[in-house]
């Protein structure tokens, strides 16, 4: 069943980047993070109430809580549409090929969890193809601002990630994602009706189609079975699915006419091959069982 869940997640992931640039043609970008994550909220709240789920929040849930909101959804939520627009989606969509190098990063201090040296080889080859994807980006003149920005996603992502591994074990899945994206409605959606506006014009069925796929999908089925991916296998294991989403954007990049240039498949492709190499290592260890120290 995992698996299974792996397979949509990363199905209705892969996609999100495209439909966030059709979504575009309406709406600002802080407009498709609102509506994205209120349609979200929706799904799974309706999920909570269906299967009448308990209500697990208690007061030292709160700081990762609000954590969590800013840093894995409401960040990386408005920064991904305003990318798409300025550097392009198949070039955005590939850079979550990076969290789980950075979750191993970031598990060191947050769970205390210390990589192998396989697993450390594969951060520092990771750390390599961010470079190759920032050269790569500076080839399509993208402003060293937007870079940063673009990095800062799938760090975002795997702290988010990893904090959710920590904290809240207890916290059935449907409830801990309706939170969330509950969470960054309530902020977003006051931000988004005071600066931006909605563009009313031909495109404004097909941007709307798009939003409704992206809340119900990504953010609403694809949240949810991320979630219990995490709590059920960990969150290096959850992020595995950007194995797959790599692949598929750059099949909608293609679709679309966007620019795909060797560096940017050569940095995809290594950072594919690091994530394989880790994903052996650690299904190798786990027959092993713990290793001294680790």
């Amino acid at each position: 069943m995992h698996y299974l869940y792996f397979a949509i997640v990363s199905l209705v992931w892969g996609s999100g980047f495209f439909l966030m640039k059709k979504a575009g043609f309406a709406f600002g970008p802080l407009t498709i993070a609102a509506g994205s994550t209120f349609g979200g909220a929706v799904v799974l709240w309706l999920f909570w109430v269906v299967t009448r789920g308990e209500w697990h929040i208690r007061r030292r849930h709160l700081l990762p809580l609000a954590f969590v909101s800013f840093f894995g959804y409401i960040l990386p939520y408005s920064a991904q549409p305003f990318l798409v627009n300025h550097i392009g989606h198949g070039f955005i969509g590939v850079m979550v090929s990076l969290v789980p190098v950075l979750t191993i990063v970031v598990s060191i201090p947050i769970l205390g969890v210390f990589p192998s040296r396989t697993q450390l080889a594969g951060v520092l080859v990771g750390m390599g193809c961010i470079v190759l994807m920032v050269i790569d980006g500076m080839n399509r003149n993208a402003g060293l601002l937007y870079l940063v920005l673009a990095v800062s996603v799938p760090l975002c992502y795997a702290v988010s990630n990893t904090l959710v591994q920590r904290s809240f074990q207890e916290i059935p899945s449907i409830m801990l994602a309706a939170i969330f994206m509950t969470a960054a409605t309530v902020c977003l959606t006051p931000l988004s009706l005071g600066l931006e506006e909605i563009r009313v014009d031909s495109n404004l069925t097909h941007a709307v189609a798009a939003m409704v796929f992206l809340a119900v999908f990504a953010r609403g089925i694809g949240m949810l079975l991320f979630y219990k991916l995490i709590k059920e296998r960990g969150p290096l294991f959850a992020s595995m699915v950007t194995y797959v989403i790599p692949l598929e954007v750059l099949i909608w990049s293609w679709v679309d006419n966007e620019r795909i240039t060797v560096v940017q498949v050569s940095a995809i492709m290594i950072v594919l091959l690091m994530v394989g190499v880790v994903q052996r290592d650690i299904i190798r260890r786990g027959k092993k069982g713990p290793e001294p120290g680790s």
